[in-house]
């Protein structure tokens, strides 16, 4: 009630004020849209700028316009308020960025027509940051937020940030291509907003790249970025480098980076184990928490590059108490010391028999929370780059 009352105060102060502000005029007139700009603390913002611009209206990329440029600028009063006589266009946006906060709206003719009056607190401004996913031959997109004349050029993988954004839900409108993209993103007064645009999303996801130690398991554009873990099943199983024994886990595992090899760059996952029958030895990450485990069902194929000797299996599992955990796993036996390209469909994941929790694909591929890779008997072996297709990034928001 109190602020209310000061709001009051302020309009008719505002409306009875004689004063010169820069861009408009705050002579009195019969129905004038009064605006008061105050601080969280409700003191007057004194002297900030205000840009208003047409709603419809973008940055230009090289001429490609989606609005008129209609565009005025106003400076609040000594009581923080600026006076609108008329509108040139149906609706307008007003933008108000000062040191660290600011406030971004739309301002209708109709009621600057029927002279309303309106109080705008200035918040701690956010930002926004995304990746925008690029067809193949398209090497960026350009980001435009409606009313605005901000435009970012994302890089050449599709990244992109924006900073010092007031809180609002904004229209953006994205140039891929030949193609016109237009959605919504809501910014929240001093957070960090993810704003994908999914048009164009891959129907594959590098699920595991064991270039570091330091995460395997990476999705930049969603904030994930997971590390693995070794361990066996008892202490029979002899591997090299050393592992932990379940349900302990070994978690600094640099030691099983190394490079290559064999004509192939980069680094990949490697280990000496012998395990009796029965037991085994194997690598594990969790790719989706145990609350909100991850449909992967839509998969068509596993795909990933081995070499060595010996027998390994693919993994997934569904863990945690909230769960019905269980797994489901496809073996494979190499017997190669040059690199070899591996598929895995479905339909080679072990039928369901329950050993071992053993609950077949059909079960676990619709809530899986980690991925393993298991060594068995005398084996030792390189494996990299496991990728997953049919699925898409976004199947790994977490629900």
């Amino acid at each position: 009630m109190k602020k209310f009352l000061l709001f009051l105060v302020a309009v008719i102060l505002c409306a009875c004020s004689n004063d010169k502000v820069a861009g408009i005029s705050t002579v009195e007139t019969e129905n004038a849209y009064l605006i008061q700009v105050v601080h969280e603390d409700s003191l007057p913002a004194v002297g900030v700028l205000a840009r208003m611009r047409a709603a419809s209206f973008v940055r230009s990329v090289e001429n490609d316009s989606a609005g008129a440029a209609y565009y005025e600028e106003f400076v609040t009063d000594s009581l923080g308020c600026i006076r609108v006589d008329s509108l040139a266009v149906d609706v307008a946006t007003i933008e108000i960025v000062t040191a660290g906060e600011g406030v971004f709206d739309k301002i209708a003719a109709e009621d600057v027509q029927n002279g309303d009056s309106v109080q705008f607190v200035l918040k701690k401004t956010g930002s926004m940051r995304g990746r925008v996913y690029l067809p193949e031959g398209v090497d960026h997109a350009w980001i435009q937020v409606y009313g605005t004349a901000r435009l970012v050029k994302t890089d050449s993988e599709g990244f992109y940030e924006m900073d010092s954004l007031p809180a609002y839900e904004y229209d953006l409108r994205v140039i891929v291509g030949d193609s016109i993209v237009e959605q919504v993103a809501t910014v929240d007064a001093g957070e960090e907003t993810l704003a994908n645009v999914r048009t164009f999303e891959p129907d594959s996801v590098k699920v595991l790249d064991f270039e570091s130690a330091d995460a395997q398991f990476v999705i930049r554009e969603l904030g994930i970025s997971e590390a693995g873990y070794m361990s066996s099943t008892d202490t029979s199983v002899k591997t090299t480098p050393e592992v932990a024994m379940v349900p302990e886990t070994r978690e600094d595992i640099e030691e099983f980076f190394v490079e290559a090899g064999a004509d192939r760059a980069g680094n990949a996952l490697h280990w000496v184990s012998s395990a009796g029958r029965g037991r085994w030895s194997f690598y594990g990450i969790w790719i989706c928490p145990e609350e909100s485990p991850c449909d992967l069902s839509a998969t068509d194929s596993i795909v990933f590059y081995a070499r060595g000797n010996g027998v390994i299996s693919i993994t997934l599992e569904t863990l945690g108490s909230s769960n019905e955990e269980g797994k489901t796993l496809a073996y494979d036996t190499l017997n190669t010391d040059g690199w070899v390209r591996r598929v895995i469909k479905p339909a080679n994941f072990k039928p369901r028999d329950d050993m071992y929790g053993n609950l077949g694909w059909d079960v676990i591929s619709k809530a899986v929370t980690t991925i393993s890779i298991a060594s068995y008997d005398e084996t030792e072996f390189w494996i990299d780059d496991v990728v997953f297709y049919g699925i898409k990034p976004s199947d790994f928001i977490a629900k």
